[in-house]
C-alpha cells in the first residue's frame, strides 16, 4: 500500500492528525488539503516540512 501518516509539528510537539493520507493539495493562504483512502479530507494550515516515502510519513509544520 502506498499510504501515509500526516503529523503536525507545533513548538509543543508533534502530533498524528491523519492516518491513510493518499492526498496532499496545496491551497490558498498556505493551507493544505490532505485526503485520506476513504475520501476524507481535512484542511490544515501549514508547509511540508519533510515527506520519507520508505517510512509513510509526512512532516508539516504549522504555519505561525
Amino acid at each position: 500500500m502506498c499510504e501515509s501518516t500526516a503529523y503536525l509539528v507545533t513548538p509543543e510537539g508533534e502530533r498524528k492528525i491523519m492516518d491513510y493520507v493518499v492526498d496532499i493539495v496545496p491551497k490558498e493562504n498556505g493551507k493544505l488539503s490532505l485526503t485520506d483512502i476513504l475520501g476524507e479530507e481535512e484542511i490544515i494550515e501549514g508547509m511540508l516540512k519533510e515527506v520519507r516515502l520508505l517510512e509513510h510519513k509526512i512532516v508539516i509544520e504549522k504555519a505561525m
